[in-house]
């Protein structure tokens, strides 16, 4: 954080732990940056894992779902108020065109039957677009 602000000049920036494969530590956070920050006036959700081997979270999820998008879901979730407050505000959720490989696997959602990282990178990307039309169509 000290290099990035002496190379653009701009004092605010900050650095705070997040892994969005724990739900803790996105509940942690979001609490800090729901008490301590006026203002929210966008939120990217970029960070991901891709085909990973067969890993889970601390949570018991598939690693790739449960970090490309339950993390990123649960952390707007949470901010989603700050974020209203601060209109005009954005949400920039990151996706990938391996979204059109994908399919909610709802009977299996860590894909304990069939595992394969392609197959769950595409999955974790649908959520990622499914949530996205989602949000945009509840907050028109």
């Amino acid at each position: 954080a000290e290099a990035i602000r002496k190379d653009t000049g701009n004092g605010n920036v900050v650095v705070e732990k997040l892994d969005l494969a724990s739900l803790k530590s996105v509940r942690e956070f979001a609490a800090k940056a729901n008490g301590t920050e006026s203002r929210l006036d966008i939120l990217i959700n970029n960070a991901g894992i891709m085909t990973c081997p067969q890993w889970k979270t601390e949570d018991g999820f598939e690693m790739q779902f449960g970090t490309n998008h339950l993390g990123h879901f649960l952390l707007t979730n949470l901010l989603l108020d700050k974020l209203k407050n601060s209109a005009p505000s954005r949400v920039v959720n990151v996706a990938s065109s391996a979204h059109y490989g994908g399919h909610i696997h709802f009977d299996d959602i860590n894909l304990e039957k069939s595992y394969g990282p392609i197959k769950a990178y595409c999955q974790s990307k649908l959520a990622n677009v499914l949530f996205t039309k989602e949000l945009d169509r509840r907050m028109k």
